[in-house]
């Protein structure tokens, strides 16, 4: 048995849309192209690992070699559950995918689609008063296919295939038939309020026109003499997209309105994964947790109250950049009960002295009680607001720690004063008596 021929059993067996089957087929050709006119019976794993490598180096995206290993490996699955592959017991395609590079964000920004929504609006304004042909037309048209794309999030198969009788009103439900869907299931949206009017305008245009039961809903060549199609494709709705694009600056197309609604939804405070997944019609959530892009809003908001939970931000650091003074206050009030009292001044030094240049006349007194005797004007640290004993490091020398050491200790000072009032811009030329 030969590849193609398996893979059309495959198809054959399996109720596929016409999209789907093209893909299988698409990966099989790929596989030929590389493998010739070779016997499945050729194909083992080591083979298939050496074509990866090989269209791998040649250019060929990771995430394209995902879908081309992804499908035969189904196809070879269901070649060896059915008995068609009796020469082996293990799929060749069996953990040959890559992993691929993270996808860029899908999601479209509020204030984009806005102003997407804005400028169709301006147009079915602009028909409707000059009764001429607009960029975009019928202007009302493609302004309802981009609300029931941006309302509902379905698939741009599953738009073109609604009928005219696919629409409840009275139930305000569209119905999405199941064969038109990749996972083959049935199921209905609601009819927002936002979405009715436009839902009321085509199902009126349409009945004007007589469209039977069974007609396309959505085909822009129903509604404009410009178009002779007898169905609306793809290639419309796209070409109407990339002007959209154009226009607004940012890439827009139906899928991306699938992946901005799956993660408004769960940006919402309910974050209902299931009605996500019941609203894209996905077969597992898996699946919708990949259209789901991350909220790192919500993620910082919850990281900020985790903190705040366990008392993290009580040790946070801050740091004054304004350069303004620090007020007058009690140092020691914030130094820790294990600080003996006579080495507050040192710790006030080290924990409170400002990291400025120092004014050219300091005055620090080798005795409090000294100052206080002093005939000296104030120095300029108490003016200034700063706690005492807090000389610029630039002027702390090793003679001067030595004596206010001693000082402290209660023994006496063997340094020299030059001066009654020992000032400390006299002591620091003091040498130790022998």
């Amino acid at each position: 048995m030969t590849p193609l021929e398996l893979t059309q059993d495959y198809i054959f067996a399996h109720d596929l849309r016409e999209a789907s089957a093209k893909i299988y087929l698409a990966a099989t050709k790929a596989l030929l192209r590389h493998f010739g006119a070779s016997q499945v019976e050729a194909i083992d794993h080591r083979a298939i690992l050496g074509w990866r490598r090989k269209v791998l180096e040649s250019g060929l995206s990771k995430r394209s070699w995902n879908t081309y290993s992804n499908h035969l490996r189904t196809v070879w699955g269901y070649g060896l559950e059915h008995g068609l592959l009796t020469h082996t017991t293990i799929n060749p395609f069996k953990k040959t995918t890559v992993i691929p590079p993270k996808r860029a964000s899908k999601t479209v920004a509020g204030d984009a689609i806005q102003r997407a929504r804005s400028w169709l609006t301006s147009l079915v304004d602009q028909e409707r008063c000059t009764e001429e042909r607009s960029q975009i037309t019928p202007a009302w048209f493609w302004l309802a296919a981009f609300e029931v794309f941006y309302y509902t999030g379905i698939r741009l198969n599953a738009l073109l295939c609604l009928r005219y009788r696919d629409i409840d009103w009275d139930n305000q439900m569209i119905l999405v038939r199941g064969e038109t869907e990749k996972t083959h299931r049935e199921f209905c949206v609601p009819i927002m309020q936002g979405l009715a009017p436009h839902v009321r305008r085509i199902l009126d245009e349409a009945k004007k026109v007589g469209f039977a039961a069974d007609d396309q809903l959505f085909n822009i060549n129903r509604f404009s003499r410009h178009y002779h199609r007898k169905e609306m494709n793809i290639d419309q709705v796209e070409a109407m997209y990339r002007k959209l694009t154009d226009k607004i600056g940012v890439r827009m197309t139906p899928h991306r309105f699938r992946h901005t609604l799956a993660t408004d939804l769960m940006k919402q405070p309910e974050r209902n994964i299931h009605l996500t997944k019941s609203l894209l019609n996905h077969s597992n959530i898996a699946t919708t947790m990949n259209y789901i892009e991350a909220d790192y809003d919500h993620m910082r908001m919850v990281l900020h109250e985790r903190s705040l939970a366990q008392g993290a931000l009580q040790n946070v650091r801050r740091v004054d950049d304004s350069g303004a003074l620090p007020q007058t206050r009690n140092a020691n009030a914030d130094l820790p009960p294990s600080v003996p009292p006579q080495h507050q001044s040192y710790c006030q030094l080290e924990h409170h002295a400002p990291q400025q240049q120092p004014a050219p006349n300091w005055h620090m007194p080798i005795n409090p009680a000294d100052s206080a005797q002093s005939n000296e004007p104030i120095s300029q640290s108490s003016a200034l607001g700063l706690p005492p004993f807090a000389p610029p490091e630039d002027l702390f020398e090793p003679t001067m720690l030595f004596t206010m050491i001693a000082t402290r200790s209660g023994t006496p000072s063997y340094a020299r004063r030059d001066t009654p009032q020992g000032g400390f811009g006299h002591s620091l030329g003091a040498r130790a008596s022998p």
